[in-house]
């Protein structure tokens, strides 16, 4: 298929253009790393919206890739595969412009290696962070809430109008049970301790918050809809930077007098059932192969 073509058809089903967030990626990357992009990423993505065709690597694609997070070994995966088949043209459908250590230091970039591999090998890139989010039909809450099978499952609205994930309501499940079945769908061994809080409610009402569950406002927006449990991808922040510094600490004082059972599989894992289940589906129907590749550690 037309890389151009498969492009447009992209960026109007997203509205890639309605999400400006520049200034997020370029202050989360740590400066030394956003060299790379200015250099190897399109001049239209690195002073856009930081939303559509990242690397433009090839004129036809006969196969998509789709990423939560652009990891080395994630990469590499992806170079293997089409090294294997002589790189007759790839896209990769990230998520994130950038990986990510949940564990570790955060938001992470690409390195110009990395994306001169992918460009000398016909492999080019899309990012699709908040218009994935927020896409009324495919987005990465609609799809864990599937999965997790919620009923009557609604959208929750930010007072500036975006999507923020969605609540519904389960029957005849206790808690247990619940982290169970989250565990299963997101292909985790287990829920990490320090992801499990039971706090005595019925899980009856459930809030869907995939990537980072971790901000007071989203809590408190979950809370003022009287959800008994919150399923996130991380409610607990594990990392060593800064940002996770600061909101372990506001954390503090808000988690012990939040009425809610909380649940996190992981960032990865939470974001990681759209592009499984949804999107392969979306790529079928306008004509192209699309592979979805898993992170080797979810919790790295």
């Amino acid at each position: 298929m037309n890389q151009g073509e498969l492009v447009q058809k992209l960026d109007a089903f997203f509205a890639v253009q309605q999400y400006d967030e520049r200034a997020y990626w370029q202050r989360v990357i740590p400066s030394a790393a956003l060299s790379a992009y200015e250099h190897l990423a399109r001049a239209e993505f690195f002073g856009g919206t930081w939303n559509g065709l990242m690397l433009d690597a090839t004129a036809e694609v006969d196969r998509v890739y789709l990423i939560v997070f652009p990891g080395q070994a994630v990469l590499d995966t992806i170079l293997a595969l089409e090294l294997e088949r002589g790189a007759p043209g790839a896209l990769i459908f990230a998520h994130h412009p950038t990986d990510f250590e949940e564990s570790g230091r955060g938001f992470i970039g690409i390195s110009e290696a990395q994306l001169e591999d992918l460009r000398e090998h016909n492999i080019s890139a899309y990012c699709c962070h908040a218009p994935l989010d927020n896409h009324a039909e495919i987005n990465t809450a609609s799809a864990l809430a599937k999965a997790l099978k919620l009923r009557d499952v609604q959208p929750i609205i930010t007072a500036a109008g975006p999507i923020d994930g969605v609540h519904g309501n389960v029957r005849d499940l206790n808690f247990g049970q619940m982290a169970e079945r989250l565990a299963e769908v997101t292909e985790l061994p287990y829920i990490r301790y320090n992801q499990i809080r039971f706090n005595a409610q019925p899980v009856e009402h459930v809030a869907v918050l995939p990537g980072g569950g971790d901000q007071k406002e989203r809590l408190e927006r979950v809370r003022a809809l009287g959800c008994d449990t919150l399923i996130t991808g991380y409610w607990w922040p594990s990392g060593s930077h800064e940002y996770a510094e600061e909101q372990r600490a506001a954390l503090r004082t808000l988690i012990p007098d939040l009425p809610m059972n909380l649940l996190g599989a992981s960032h990865y894992a939470s974001e990681m059932v759209v592009l499984r289940d949804i999107l392969p589906g979306w790529f079928r129907g306008v004509g192209v192969e699309a592979r979805f590749v898993r992170q080797p550690e979810p919790w790295r």
